[in-house]
């Protein structure tokens, strides 16, 4: 989709953009011509900062920020960093989030409270730093899960933080409205990410018989969603949310 769609003069920040559904993510808008600011977390090995920085030097993106979105403070300072460098933001899109998989029994409060923080706060604190910056028509793509509607099993903090995402999107397409600044979620399903490769192959075959396309979802499937939301098509398509999920799940 990124050759029919031009986002030339576009400035475009993917949160977690450093590998897997990010990074495809944040490549398709490259393409597509958008001016690209890279996001990544550190961690102790670096390994988030290699990557993005690999990244951001094979698509020629103008800017790499490094912030914990779950922190207010260290968001506010790179949407500051990006309205002083690049002169604002036109393309918004959260994917930052972390998974950490119990049961409702064996799950610490700690375990709950951090996916949370990070999932569905630190997508509440790039939108509300993001409102100051982005500029008319601007465009907000949350990224979601179908997890967030079918509440999978040891997921009560990820299924929660998800669902908290698409309500969150409702509201922030009705405020931002005036701006002219549309909000939408994207629900991926079962992608072909290094988590889901990392699954055992029993629990992978009997999702894929539950799939009616029958194959898990590609990145660039979960990036041509957000393009399309984030182009002159859908211009009058706020507040909504796109299944990208082969059929697992329909509303």
């Amino acid at each position: 989709m990124a050759d029919s769609i031009h986002l030339t003069g576009k400035i475009a920040l993917v949160t977690g953009s450093s590998r897997n559904i990010g990074e495809g993510i944040i490549r398709g808008l490259a393409a597509a011509g958008a001016t690209c600011v890279v996001h990544y977390l550190d961690d102790p090995q670096g390994l988030n900062k290699a990557d993005a920085e690999r990244v951001a030097e094979e698509i020629g993106a103008k800017l790499i920020c490094q912030a914990d979105v779950s922190s207010a403070d260290q968001v506010q300072a790179m949407f500051k960093q990006i309205q002083k460098t690049l002169g604002g933001l036109d393309i918004l899109v959260n994917n930052a989030g972390i998974l950490r998989d119990k049961s409702i029994r064996k799950m610490s409060a700690d375990d709950f409270e951090s996916v949370v923080k990070v999932n569905l706060t630190g997508t509440f604190n790039c939108i509300q730093s993001a409102a100051t910056v982005l500029k008319t028509n601007g465009r907000i793509v949350n990224i979601s899960s179908v997890a967030g509607f079918l509440g999978f099993f040891g997921q009560a903090n990820y299924a929660s933080s998800k669902a908290g995402i698409i309500a969150l999107t409702k509201v922030a397409a009705r405020e931002l409205a005036r701006q002219q600044i549309t909000v939408n979620a994207v629900a991926p399903g079962f992608i072909d990410t290094e988590m889901s490769r990392g699954m055992p192959e029993e629990v992978t075959r009997k999702f894929i018989e539950n799939i009616p396309l029958g194959r898990f979802g590609e990145v660039d499937e979960i990036m041509n969603a957000v393009l399309f939301l984030c182009s002159p098509l859908a211009n009058y398509v706020t507040g909504q949310t796109l299944h990208v999920n082969g059929g697992f799940y329909m509303d």
